[in-house]
């Protein structure tokens, strides 16, 4: 039974999440956020003064992104650990399998953007082309501050929605309900984004429960954090593709989009395609599969 997995069985330690928590979560997580944004902003005025280059300002969004999604991701290790008396491994953190569970959710993120990419461009709806990188110490730097930031960004919101809210949900009231609540969830928190549509919302309440199947599948969080960083760096720093609606500005390829479609998914970028609602589809249907096996 999906109920005897040791990622559910995990979070029956200690007190246990009240059902006021669980509602509230994501507007604390949210609250943090915004202090997180507004502790970089200090940070990077200490660190760059008025110095408002192109450079500087590439490095403060990223400081942003790692810094904000620490404290939020870090608000909710603390209160787990504090209030709920359980350990922070308790939210699917463990020992085991740490960095093969990572390169699978890595290696599902990277074909699914590779696939969608490759379709898109033979359709005709987007170009790519080659983009100037910053070289030398700058590059090297810019790469591990980019690559930080995504590592932090998906663990922490992997650690709101899979590793809290689908949990207790889960343990409340069981695990279908956990994944339709959480994966709803999911992609309200996208509901202000720029250029968002049924689709997106549609494709990213999809992902919710895709990486619910996962973490099932896995039985821990790892999975679904690579899937989440791999995701993000891949669209946004790799193919330069608006993540979620979000412009960033560095990448490796810039994608020129035509006009906007239900294909290229317009300027929400390829989280609005219903190319990736028939990826997030068929690898559910395939994990509902190795889950349906397992469980036999």
């Amino acid at each position: 039974m999906l109920e005897d997995n040791k990622m559910l069985e995990a979070a029956k330690v200690g007190k246990g999440a009240s059902i006021v928590s669980i509602i509230l979560m994501p507007f604390i997580f949210t609250i943090l956020l915004s202090v997180g944004i507004g502790v970089a902003s200090i940070i990077g005025v200490t660190i760059f003064g008025n110095n408002e280059t192109e450079l500087s300002l590439i490095y403060l969004q990223y400081m942003q992104y790692a810094i904000s999604f620490a404290i939020a991701g870090g608000g909710i290790l603390l209160y787990v650990s504090y209030i709920e008396k359980r350990k922070v491994e308790s939210l699917g953190f463990f020992k085991n399998h740490v960095i093969s569970s990572y390169l699978k959710g890595m290696a599902i993120a990277v074909i699914g953007v590779l696939l969608v990419i490759s379709i898109l461009q033979f359709k005709g709806e987007i170009t790519l082309t080659v983009s100037n990188l910053p070289i030398g110490i700058n590059g090297v730097i810019l790469f591990g501050l980019i690559l930080t930031a995504w590592i932090i960004q998906g663990a922490a919101e992997e650690i709101l929605v899979r590793g809290y809210m689908f949990q207790s949900i889960a343990v409340k009231y069981g695990v279908y309900k956990g994944i339709i609540f959480s994966s709803v969830v999911f992609s309200l928190l996208h509901l202000g984004n720029s250029g968002v549509t049924a689709i997106s919302l549609i494709n990213i309440l999809m992902c919710g429960l895709m990486l619910c199947l996962l973490v099932l599948k896995e039985e821990n969080l790892w999975g679904a954090c690579g899937f989440h960083t791999a995701w993000n760096l891949f669209q946004g720093n790799v193919f330069g593709i608006n993540v979620s609606g979000n412009a960033l500005d560095v990448s490796l390829f810039k994608t020129h989009i035509g006009e906007a479609s239900i294909w290229n998914g317009g300027p929400f970028g390829m989280e609005g395609s219903i190319l990736t609602t028939g990826f997030m589809i068929v690898v559910s249907g395939i994990l509902i599969w190795q889950l349906s096996k397992k469980t036999a």
